[in-house]
């Protein structure tokens, strides 16, 4: 019985949650609306509205409209009256155990919402399967119910589910006696409420809250929220309250409070003909006096308890009968659609029948026109299929002068690239010969100039004059090492240009890539080191130990790597002279399977990082962000060609200015 009165409970909150307070005179107009309407769509609409106007008077009339809603909708094929007409419904069953009739219409519910695109609906009939499923004890599958309620409110921004969505995941949550947590959702509720000068709804709200502090055993809390309830005067709510206020008080051993809101608790249920409510109320005077020894009242509250129950089991039966005279209204409803349908196909029967009778006395018709016209249709069918023997030749024709196009256009962008690295490595060639002379010469007139300085110091010359003739050597030696040190640079930038031009000659091979990658940046750890001894940062290395072998050719991809970690450490290392700031490069290898198998390679560092315009020229040739002197701006060119045309791999970069930047190669 406790648990009964819970469920009820439990209903008659979350219809308060989804509609106004009823006013007697909409019933009456509503009725008189009713009995004149023809069976039409607004008529389901009128019993639907009814529905909802009884739910808190007398649930079992309600629940005869919401029946007889949901048969006309089915008639007349009106989804939205079956969907309203469902919602409405079963949230009386809901409170009567009427599961297997509330799941069915909620299920069919469900579907329609969805395939009329209703998500406003949708929501509620997910927080009426996560209350039926919360009364049933499998919280699991309720659970799973707040949450697609939950989606759907938030990607569509439904705000008016927001208070019922709070309400029902405090129910769910009481049920399963995580207090805390249902405590939490009926704030959030009575927060809404407030916001939105919803104040029919505090009575329920405030009464749930002051229960969950009871249950917490926080008596203080609890009847702060009892009491505030009752400032609300909510007549549908003050019976169950003052119960509320009975338990308190009985449990903390003061009989006389106990006793004096019970007997209020028991006057209310009885006006607002809330018998489960009066039904405990009777229970716990007759309980209480019984203690005290006065078995005169606790015999006078036992009857009325007995009276109580056996009205309950009336309306209890009642309800079964109303339930029972449905199922068979139902039945006659189904056996008629299946006549309707069943005379349906009788009227195709007979209209098939028509039309093969029609059929043979054209086939008569076209037999005689066939026999005279024979000669005719064969060479129409002759044509016919020269006709699709010349479209599908011309199609292939097509076909074919278009592939000769595609080929002949990758033929000359082909010769174009080869001519191309034929005259940058015969240009690159040509070039190498002069300036090997001019390095080699420029040296020689170093050396040249330091002689000439060491025999003039042997000479006896005025002062002033071997001034004058060292100051001279001085710019003719200063003149040759900048003429040596351009040369040297001219020289790596045409060894650049001749590796861009050549054709790699090795040979792929199963690799390991992650000892490629820590052979490679170690070597180029220890490079930068041995030039430049003040140099000096962290290095790490992050390795997917299941990484596959791969075919690739090692020594282009080793280039690959040690110009991309030379990058790496130099962009770190031109921070340096902040202060706390320690320069850093991170290498890490991934298997990837999806959509095909391929292993990611990632280099990063925490240097200064990239603007969007630089990145986007980052792959060209000869451009560069070093300094004139330190890069020839053909590295990261030729790391790209080696990737992206020699393994069909692709490189990336992800960079944020004064971050870093992170170079993302897989193969």
């Amino acid at each position: 019985m406790q648990r009964f009165l819970y469920i009820f409970f439990i209903s008659l909150a979350t219809k308060i949650a989804f509609a106004q307070p009823s006013n007697p005179t909409v019933g009456d107009s509503l009725k008189r609306v009713l009995s004149k309407q023809a069976n039409d769509t607004t008529k389901v609409l009128i019993l639907e509205k009814l529905t909802g106007f009884y739910t808190n008077i007398n649930p079992i009339l309600a629940l005869r409209y919401g029946r007889d809603a949901w048969i006309l909708a089915s008639k007349l094929r009106y989804d939205k009256g079956k969907i309203l007409s469902a919602i409405s419904s079963a949230q009386i069953m809901l409170g009567t155990s009427d599961y297997s009739e509330a799941l069915f219409k909620l299920t069919e519910a469900k579907f329609l919402s969805e395939k009329n695109n209703m998500p406003k609906e949708l929501t509620t009939i997910n927080l009426k399967f996560a209350l039926l499923y919360t009364n049933r004890k499998q919280f699991k599958t309720a659970l799973e119910y707040l949450s697609k309620a939950k989606k759907i409110q938030d990607s569509l921004h439904i705000s008016a589910s927001e208070m019922p969505l709070n309400l029902t995941s405090g129910f769910v949550y009481k049920d399963m006696k995580k207090n805390d947590s249902a405590l939490y959702f009926f704030k959030n509720a009575y927060k809404y409420s407030l916001k939105n000068n919803l104040t029919f709804q505090l009575p329920t709200i405030t009464y749930y809250i002051g229960s969950s502090f009871w249950e917490l055993k926080q008596k203080d809390s609890a009847l702060f929220y009892f009491r505030k309830s009752l400032s609300l005067k909510a007549a549908f709510n003050e019976g169950r309250v003052f119960y509320g206020l009975a338990s308190i008080f009985k449990a903390t051993n003061q009989t006389d409070s106990s006793i004096f809101y019970a007997k209020k608790a028991l006057i209310h249920s009885h006006q607002n003909n809330h018998l489960q409510t009066a039904i405990f109320s009777a229970q716990l005077l007759s309980e209480i006096y019984e203690k005290k020894n006065d078995l005169k009242e606790s015999l006078h509250y036992y009857k009325i308890t007995t009276a109580d129950k056996d009205s309950l089991f009336s309306q209890e039966q009642v309800r079964q009968i109303e339930r029972l005279a449905y199922e068979e209204q139902e039945r006659e409803s189904q056996v008629q659609r299946k006549v309707e349908v069943h005379q349906k196909a009788l009227e195709s029967e007979i209209k098939i029948y028509a039309l093969l009778v029609l059929l043979i006395m054209v086939l008569i018709v076209v037999f005689f026109l066939y026999r005279n016209n024979k000669n005719k249709h064969r060479a129409n069918h002759l044509l016919h299929i020269q006709k699709e023997e010349i479209d599908t030749q011309r199609d292939k024709a097509e076909k074919a002068l278009h592939d000769l196009k595609t080929t002949q256009v990758q033929l000359i962008q082909s010769e174009k690239l080869a001519s191309l690295g034929e005259l940058t490595a015969g240009i690159a060639h040509e070039i190498q010969n002069p300036l090997n002379f001019v390095n080699n010469f420029s040296e020689l007139s170093i050396d040249i100039a330091k002689e000439l300085k060491e025999e003039i110091e042997k000479l006896e010359i005025p002062e002033k004059d071997k001034v004058y003739i060292d100051e001279i050597i001085g710019d003719l030696t200063q003149n040759q090492e900048k003429i040596n040190h351009h040369g040297k640079r001219a020289s790596s930038i045409v060894k650049g240009m001749l590796q861009h031009s050549r054709t790699s000659a090795g040979e792929k091979e199963l690799t390991d890539i992650n000892a490629l990658a820590d052979e490679y940046i170690r070597l180029s750890f220890h490079g930068l080191r041995a030039k430049d001894k003040t140099f000096n940062a962290d290095f790490k290395t992050d390795f997917d130990e299941n990484l596959p072998k791969i075919e690739v050719i090692p020594q282009e991809i080793g280039r690959v790597l040690l110009n991309l970690f030379n990058n790496a450490f130099y962009a770190s290392a031109s921070l340096k002279n902040q202060e706390n700031f320690k320069p850093k490069v991170t290498v890490s290898t991934r298997y990837l399977t999806n959509p095909s198998p391929k292993v990611e390679i990632r280099i990063t560092d925490n240097g200064t990082g990239m603007s969007s315009a630089i990145k986007a020229k980052i792959f060209q040739p000869f451009f560069t962000t070093k300094p004139a002197g330190e890069g020839t701006g053909l590295g990261l060119s030729l790391a790209y060609d080696i990737i992206t045309k020699g393994h069909g791999g692709t490189i990336e970069v992800e960079s944020t200015e004064g971050q870093g930047t992170t170079f993302i190669i897989t193969i």
